[in-house]
C-alpha cells in the first residue's frame, strides 16, 4: 500500500477544517454535528475521524487557524511598511487585512465564537492566551523602537501594546455585526489617531 504524503494529510486536514468552519459559521459550534461536517466536506466519517477524533478537535483546529491568521496579519503589517512603521499605520494595515480575511473566511464571526467557547474550553483558552501574548510581544517591540527614537514616551511598551491591541476585539465585534462596509472607516481613523 503506498504511503500517504504529509502534503496529502495537510490538504485533507485543511479541507475538513474549511468544511467545519462553514458549518460553525452557519450553525454555531454546538448546533453543528459531526454529520454536518461529513456532508459539508463530502467525506466519510472515517476520513474525518482520522484527523479529528471529536468535534472539540475541530473547534480547536478552526480556532487555531483563526488565531494564526490574525497573528500572521499583524506580522505582515509590521514588515510591510517601508522603514520604521508607525503604530497607526500598523494597526490600520492589520484592520484592513482582517477585513479581507473576514470576506474569505468569516474571521470576525469565528473570533466571537472562539472567545465565547474559550470560557468553557481550557485548551482553547490556552491557545487564545498564547496568541494574545505573542501579538502583544510583537506590538511591544514596535513600541520600544518608537520609544528608542523618541516618538513615544511614558508608559511601558508592554502596557501600551496591550491597550493598543485591545482595539482589535472591538473591531472584530463591529465587523462581525456590521460587516465590512460598517467598519470601512476604522483603518483611516487609526492613521489619524496615530500618524507617522
Amino acid at each position: 500500500m503506498p504511503r500517504v504524503s504529509e502534503q496529502y494529510k495537510e490538504d485533507q486536514r485543511a479541507e475538513i477544517l474549511a468544511a467545519a468552519r462553514g458549518c460553525f459559521v452557519r450553525n454555531g459550534f454546538h448546533r453543528t454535528s459531526m454529520q454536518d461536517v461529513f456532508a459539508e466536506a463530502g467525506k466519510s466519517a472515517g476520513a474525518v475521524y482520522r484527523y479529528f477524533p471529536k468535534k472539540e478537535d475541530l473547534i480547536v483546529g478552526v480556532a487555531a487557524q483563526n488565531l494564526d491568521d490574525v497573528t500572521e496579519v499583524l506580522r505582515t503589517a509590521l514588515t510591510h511598511s517601508d522603514g520604521a512603521p508607525g503604530v497607526g499605520q500598523v494597526m490600520a494595515e492589520l484592520l484592513e487585512a482582517v477585513i479581507e480575511r473576514h470576506r474569505d473566511k468569516q474571521l470576525a464571526t469565528v473570533a466571537l465564537m472562539v472567545w465565547s467557547e474559550a470560557l468553557r474550553n481550557p485548551a482553547l483558552a490556552e491557545r487564545l492566551e498564547a496568541a494574545t501574548i505573542n501579538m502583544s510581544q510583537t506590538m511591544a517591540a514596535l513600541i520600544r523602537e518608537r520609544q528608542r527614537v523618541g516618538t513615544w514616551t511614558g508608559a511601558p511598551a508592554d502596557a501600551l501594546a496591550q491597550v493598543i491591541l485591545s482595539i482589535l476585539p472591538g473591531f472584530l465585534l463591529n465587523l462581525a455585526l456590521r460587516g465590512p462596509h460598517g467598519v470601512a472607516a476604522f483603518p483611516d481613523a487609526l492613521r489619524t489617531l496615530w500618524p507617522g
